[in-house]
């Protein structure tokens, strides 16, 4: 019997993880919007996802702990459905619906069309760029690939991601004028590995075309790059930073 009033049909994305999490999350709360449901962030509904990670031992503890949680308070009737996405339902499916069979579903990290189908939405395949973001207003995240081909063997990435994909430069420069009307002033440029930008979609890495494009971009007065790996790092790139003042004088380099 529910204990307190929570407003029904209310879908409450938990988010843990790392920043490409976040985004996600908010990709998926952009879609439940735009099929006209009440969606919040980390806050009470009477359904909720949980966008889990997988990458470390502490990560992934945390996440099951989030689901067993949930799942207590479903058994005590404060929340009605309870849905579990993200890097641990990828990698480890199987064994999360046998060790808690109790959860209503669970998606892999490439099943968003799936996810919004059960949560009674549709996937909207025009929505580029239209997300509820859930970072302060001044700076938002920017995901310009997914997935990573590097066979590092101490890490699960390519396991729970996939293959490395490039967005488009054309769909992150609408994504990115998007976000500066909503006033958003820096892009914070996430990927598996920014380097590796390109070379599926344009056979070579062409992260510094990307971000020649992103300066133009009204609205936006910093650009800042994460997970730039080492590794056959593009030179040109900075090239762009010299010329660029907008993007800043950062890498962050496993």
């Amino acid at each position: 019997m529910r204990t307190k009033t929570i407003k029904k049909n209310r879908i409450n994305v938990v988010t843990l993880g790392c920043s490409k999490n976040v985004y996600d999350s908010e990709v998926l709360m952009g879609q439940l919007k735009a099929s006209g449901k009440d969606v919040v962030h980390e806050q009470e509904g009477n359904v909720v996802v949980i966008n889990t990670c997988g990458f470390i031992n502490n990560a992934k503890e945390e996440s099951v702990n989030t689901i067993l949680h949930y799942m207590q308070k479903k058994e005590a009737g404060d929340v009605d459905k309870v849905f579990v996405t993200g890097c641990l339902s990828e990698r480890y499916k199987p064994d999360l619906e046998k060790e808690i069979p109790n959860v209503d579903q669970y998606f892999g990290t490439t099943e968003l069309p799936s996810l919004l189908k059960a949560l009674g939405a549709d996937y909207k395949h025009e929505l580029i760029g239209e997300r509820l973001t859930t970072t302060p207003k001044n700076y938002a995240y920017l995901k310009i690939a997914e997935g990573c081909d590097r066979p590092c063997s101490f890490c699960a990435i390519p396991l729970m991601r996939g293959k490395h994909k490039s967005t488009p430069i054309e769909d992150l420069v609408t994504e990115a004028e998007k976000l500066a009307v909503n006033g958003v002033k820096e892009l914070i440029l996430i990927a598996q590995d920014l380097t590796y930008y390109g070379l599926d979609l344009y056979k070579k890495r062409n992260l510094a075309e990307l971000l020649e494009q992103l300066v133009k971009v009204e609205g936006i007065d910093w650009i800042r790059l994460h997970y730039a790996f080492p590794t056959g790092f593009p030179m040109d790139v900075l090239d762009v930073m010299n010329r660029e003042p907008k993007i800043c004088n950062y890498l962050d380099i496993p």
